[in-house]
């Protein structure tokens, strides 16, 4: 049996044509609408999220949507510097 190395060692794992984030993201979505029983103001925009989601997440570099969260105030950096520091005690 020969083993095979994959070609790109960084590219993440693709389901049914989307990344793993990406699909996640697609059942949170439908998950949320059954919640909600499919009403049609809830489809819409969660579709309208998760193509906001793909649309960013394919664009833009990694890491990009958690900075937008950092720097809205949403997310917090663990064991980094605040981003206006500008003395470091080492």
């Amino acid at each position: 049996m020969r083993y095979r190395i994959p070609r790109y060692l960084n590219e993440q794992v693709r389901f049914v044509g989307l990344q793993s984030d990406e699909f996640i993201i697609v059942l949170l979505s439908f998950y949320f609408c059954a919640i909600f029983r499919f009403q049609w103001m809830v489809l819409l925009l969660n579709l309208s999220m998760v193509a906001a989601f793909v649309w960013l997440n394919r664009n833009f570099p990694r890491g990009f949507i958690r900075h937008v969260a950092y720097f809205s105030g949403f997310y917090k950096f663990a064991h980094y510097p605040e981003f206006f520091a500008n003395r470091f005690v080492e």
